[in-house]
C-alpha cells in the first residue's frame, strides 16, 4: 500500500497497518464507536417494529372478536354491511388514516379544526376506537377505508 501526504514514510512503522478497529493506543475509534452504536440502535429500533407488529396483530384479533361478537347478537349493522359515512365523515378519515393532523385535514377541505376534531371524535365513538391508529384499524376492518392504505 502506497501512502501520501504530509505524514507519508516518517518515523518508525510508517506503511505498516494497524489492527482493524484498534486506533492509537488500542482504542476504538470515534467513528467505529459510533458505527457500533448505530447498530444498536437499528436493533432496537428493528425489536420496536417487531413488538408494534405483535400489537397491530392483537388488535385486529380483537376487533375480529367484537365484529364476531356483535354479529352473533344480532347487530343492526353487521360487520359485513358497515353502516354509510357521510362524504365529509370519509374524506376526514381518508385524511386521518394518511397521517394528516387536524390543521392540515381543516385546511384541504376547508373546514374548521374544530368541524375537524368533532368528525374524528364521532368516528372514535363509532368504532369504539381509542385513539387513531385504532380507528384506522377499525374502519379499515369494518370497509370505511380499503386494507393496505
Amino acid at each position: 500500500m502506497t501512502t501520501t501526504g504530509a505524514g507519508a514514510g516518517a518515523g518508525a512503522g510508517a506503511g505498516t497497518a494497524s489492527p482493524v478497529g484498534a486506533g492509537a493506543g488500542g482504542r476504538t475509534p470515534p467513528v467505529l464507536r459510533l458505527y457500533h452504536e448505530l447498530l444498536a440502535d437499528r436493533e432496537r429500533l428493528i425489536e420496536a417494529h417487531h413488538r408494534l407488529l405483535a400489537e397491530q396483530n392483537a388488535l385486529l384479533e380483537q376487533i375480529d372478536l367484537l365484529c364476531a361478537r356483535s354479529t352473533a347478537a344480532g347487530s343492526d349493522t353487521p360487520c359485513g354491511s358497515p353502516p354509510p359515512l357521510s362524504p365529509v365523515q370519509r374524506q376526514v378519515l381518508v385524511l386521518m388514516a394518511g397521517g394528516a393532523k387536524d390543521g392540515a385535514i381543516a385546511r384541504r377541505l376547508n373546514l374548521s379544526e374544530r368541524s375537524v376534531r368533532r368528525q374524528v371524535e364521532s368516528l372514535t365513538r363509532r368504532t369504539g376506537a381509542s385513539n387513531r391508529f385504532t380507528l384506522a384499524l377499525a374502519a379499515i376492518r369494518i370497509g370505511w377505508l380499503p386494507a393496505g392504505r
